[in-house]
């Protein structure tokens, strides 16, 4: 379920994307919207750049323990300064030999706070706003990478989302998904897996506000 989609060498079933889509509707049957957001991230939000882009040595290190189920993964984009505007992220990864140095933060991290490595998107120029960002897988036990808050939502309370800091992480550069300076054009190609994945869930957990005697119902509907 983690990789049907993905190619048969690292674990997946390699069939098409479609059979994500149907994946994603029955999940949508679940009377919960945590579980699979958190199973929506692993499958189908945080691998699929590393899918198309990774290194094969990438790939056997990260994607297929993700499809296994061995491990978890986040995807690190939005901040507290920068949730839709992509273009405005302000975490820095500069290159010191063959090694990234990462510094900044991340904000409403599915899966964060249990997550085993996060698929990070970072600036790592100073050029142009979609041609100075990148991709890197970043192991979450890397010593740098704070977890400090595990925020409290008004719903979806089986999905762990976290806050996220940086403090002089070190990564080997090889953790690069693809090639420097392409990240943000990755993301915007990762997110349109993940919208669709995410349509096809939520169109069957409908919600629709009906006032009723001064207070708002919440109830679910199939269309």
């Amino acid at each position: 379920m983690l990789g049907v989609n993905k190619p048969p060498e690292y674990g997946g079933m390699g069939l098409d994307f479609s059979y994500s889509i149907a994946i994603a509707e029955e999940l949508g049957n679940i009377n919960c919207g945590g579980i699979p957001m958190a199973i929506g991230v692993q499958s189908d939000m945080a691998t699929p750049a590393l899918t198309r882009f990774g290194s094969d040595e990438l790939k056997r290190q990260f994607l297929a323990p993700t499809i296994a189920g061995d491990v978890v993964a986040c995807l690190g984009v939005s901040e507290s300064g920068a949730g839709s505007d992509v273009a405005s992220i302000k975490t820095k990864a500069e290159r010191k030999g063959d090694d990234y140095i990462i510094n900044g933060s991340k904000m409403w991290i599915t899966n964060g706070c249990q997550a085993d490595w996060m698929c990070l998107l970072t600036n790592t120029s100073a050029g142009p706003s979609h041609k100075n960002k990148s991709l890197i897988c970043l192991p979450m036990k890397t010593p740098g990478v704070h977890v400090t808050k595990k925020i409290d939502k008004m719903g979806m309370k089986s999905s762990d989302t976290a806050q996220i800091f940086f403090e002089d992480v070190r990564v080997p550069s090889k953790y690069l998904i693809g090639e420097e300076g392409m990240g943000f054009i990755y993301q915007m190609l990762q997110f349109q897996e993940e919208r669709m994945w995410g349509v096809a869930n939520g169109k069957w957990r409908l919600l629709y506000m009906t006032p009723t005697a001064g207070k708002l119902q919440l109830p679910a509907c199939k269309l």
